[in-house]
């Protein structure tokens, strides 16, 4: 048997622990708990605060681009009823033209 492995038989042999181990094992975490803890909420926090801003930011964004289109239709709404009674008057200027050359031509042919 060669050095190496006398050397990990002996680092493998079953030892029993201290009489204090367990309660050094359990002050090491109650140290490690109460370090880390604060430090993981903050991140959690920040984590949470980063998506709360996120998300707003594109509700807000898409809340200007529905009134935006509702803006763009209501405008396009009112250019419609523009064009719509500027034809219907131009109609009824038409209508009496029409209206006045036939009554013209029914008394031309009841005076013929």
């Amino acid at each position: 048997m060669n050095r190496f492995e006398h050397d990990l038989r002996e680092s493998l042999k079953r030892r029993e622990p201290p009489a204090d181990f367990a309660d050094m094992v359990l002050a090491r975490t109650r140290v490690s708990e109460s370090r880390t803890k604060p430090w993981h909420w903050q991140w959690m926090a920040a984590a949470a605060m980063v998506v709360v801003l996120v998300g707003g930011g594109f509700m807000v964004q898409e809340q200007r681009r529905e009134a935006r289109r509702q803006a763009s239709e209501e405008q396009k709404k009112e250019e419609l009823l523009v064009a719509l009674r500027i034809t219907g008057s131009k109609l009824r200027l038409v209508q009496e033209r029409l209206s006045a050359i036939q009554q013209r031509t029914i008394q031309l042919q009841v005076e013929q």
